[in-house]
């Protein structure tokens, strides 16, 4: 460019700002990151660092789906005032790009779990039903399975809407349309459901579609796992009815001492503080729809029992006050047993710490002495028919192990083999007959299964806290001892016999649809809370694996604690 003649610079600087060669350069340029080390012995490290805007994007997406934030987020002044701060490189985004650029990791992770999901042999489902603030019902079904490194695996694969009549029929065909959409139609083995009406027509009519599949082992016994926590409520519910009006005389003490401050201080003042180990003890009143609660209420009442009559003579407007008896049926109230749930039966026997002595103990106190050993005897025979099964489907048939054996060992038999196949000539030996006959009544007969030897080793004992007790690291290490057992332990105690993992989403999707966001399209809602729940449930490769690298060496420690 030449030189003017008046010495002035304007358009060089000019030309400098808008020189698409010179700019490239500068946001190419490598600058020095000084990374301090964890370890004392070691000095700072020099790296290169270049600047990433992609990288960047895909970060702040994922924290909108993780922290549930909105995409208008990356608008906010003071978001883009510590941006520019942190580094003079960012360049502000608008929340339709946000949205693309959730919709992208999105696809990018929900692609990474069909090849993880690729390499399980079988999976266990989820399922729920929730209607959301914009009066739409949504199911979500989540998935539960071993990966390769022995670790019990959850992820949110649907939240998708199931416009009523909730029949079977319909909420079948939604999921198995997204069973099918994620390519494990074959490979379902349970589903667990709460007890809802529809949910039994809807397992019947999914288990005749998966039935065309393949046949699950147990004629199907394990299929429908039916949520213990529902169950449990119910039980208990049913037997809190019986000492219901004792409940509810309880319950209105605690009202009537809650309601009024000078009461309750009179209440805990003057009768309460006579009792050493009542000083810091606070009533509680409990909701009437969960168990628990009322459970609390009763535990906590019941360290007020000898306070309860001294107040009562001070006060004649208090009228609640339950009997000795009553307090004493509340002491005695016992649990309701059922039947022998044979999931967790089994369950419990793959879990080494109790193998069949736990249930050979905790049975005759179940069920009366005939009644125990039917029991037994059929959590006993349910195992070895589901080894059986499990045998059959990851061994080789005895003729058929030593035939392939036999043409690797020796290729020229193969062709021999095939040859004969060809010209319908079947040449047999008398050799090929001893052998034959040694195979079918001799040795495999007399191999112990591994799944007498696993329970006649008798009882693991736990050295140490036996809370922490991993009973699928114990099956990894013994992998090799029990290939085919193993397989099964692990595949067993993976089944949820909860709905909770798909309710707790329920939590997460009334943050997200809020007031300020029901206007949320249906398939935006499920990007949100499955990209939220593959991203929470796979921290580990979030921040590690990396395709955000070496920008959250230290906020991945922080995503764990709090994740």
């Amino acid at each position: 460019m030449k030189k003017q003649k008046d010495g002035t610079t304007t358009q060089y600087r000019r030309h400098l700002n808008g020189c698409i060669k010179r700019s490239l350069n500068i946001k190419g340029q490598q600058n020095l990151c000084l990374v301090p080390s964890t370890r004392r012995s070691e000095s700072v490290s020099v790296h290169s660092w270049k600047y990433d805007q992609a990288k960047m994007r895909e970060v702040i997406s994922h924290m909108i789906m993780v922290h549930e934030l909105p995409f208008s987020f990356v608008e906010y002044e003071l978001f883009n005032l510590v941006m520019q701060s942190a580094t003079p490189y960012y360049q502000r985004i608008s929340r339709a790009t946000t949205k693309n650029d959730c919709w992208t990791s999105y696809e990018l992770e929900k692609k990474r779990i069909k090849g993880l999901l690729k390499s399980v042999d079988k999976v266990s489902i989820t399922t729920d039903i929730w209607t959301s603030g914009q009066n739409i019902q949504y199911m979500v079904m989540t998935a539960h399975f071993i990966d390769s490194d022995w670790k019990l695996q959850k992820r949110i694969l649907n939240f998708v809407d199931v416009p009523p009549p909730h029949t079977g029929t319909v909420v079948c065909d939604a999921l198995y349309k997204c069973l099918q959409d994620w390519g494990i139609e074959e490979k379902i083995w349970t589903i667990t459901v709460d007890n809802a009406s529809y949910n039994d027509s809807t397992v019947r009519i999914l288990l005749d579609c998966l039935s065309f599949h393949k046949s699950l082992p147990l004629n199907s016994q394990l299929f429908h796992v039916r949520c213990c926590a529902h169950i449990l409520n119910l039980l208990v519910q049913d037997g809190l009815s019986e000492i219901k009006e004792i409940i509810e005389d309880v319950r209105e003490s605690v009202k009537y001492i809650s309601a009024s401050s000078n009461v309750c201080i009179t209440f805990f003042t003057k009768f309460a503080n006579n009792f050493d180990y009542l000083p810091k003890k606070k009533l509680i009143l409990d909701c009437c729809t969960r168990w628990n609660a009322t459970y609390a209420m009763l535990s906590c009442a019941l360290e007020f029992k000898q306070v309860f009559p001294r107040y009562a003579l001070r006060d004649s407007n208090y009228r609640h006050l339950p009997t000795d008896d009553d307090w004493h049926r509340v002491e005695e109230f016992e649990k309701y047993w059922g039947n022998n749930n044979l999931l967790l039966s089994i369950a419990a026997v793959l879990d080494p710490r109790n193998k069949m002595t736990l249930i050979q103990f905790a049975f005759p106190v179940i069920y009366p002495e005939t009644e125990a050993k039917k029991q037994i005897s059929v959590v006993r025979d349910s195992l070895h028919e589901l080894y059986k099964a499990y045998m059959n489907e990851h061994t080789f048939a005895p003729s058929q192990s030593f035939e392939s054996e036999l043409q690797s060992s020796n290729p020229s038999n193969k062709g021999f083999t095939a040859s004969n196949h060809a010209t319908g000539k079947n040449v047999e030996t008398g050799r090929s007959k001893y052998e034959k006959y040694v195979r079918s009544v001799d040795t495999v007969q007399h191999v112990k299964s591994e799944l007498d030897t696993y329970l006649d080793e008798g009882v693991f004992i736990c050295e140490g806290d036996s809370v922490n007790f991993n009973a699928l690291e114990w099956w990894k290490s013994n992998n090799l001892k029990f290939r085919v057992l193993s397989k099964m332990a692990c595949e067993i105690l993976s089944i949820p016999i909860t709905t909770v993992a798909s309710e707790s989403t329920f939590s997460a999707g009334g943050r997200v649809i809020d007031t300020y966001r029901s206007y949320l399209g249906t398939d935006t809602v499920q990007m949100l809370l499955c990209g939220r729940g593959l991203l929470l449930e796979d921290a580990n490769h979030f921040f590690v694996h990396n395709r955000i690298g070496k920008y959250c060496r230290i906020g991945k420690h922080f995503f764990v604690a709090i994740g």
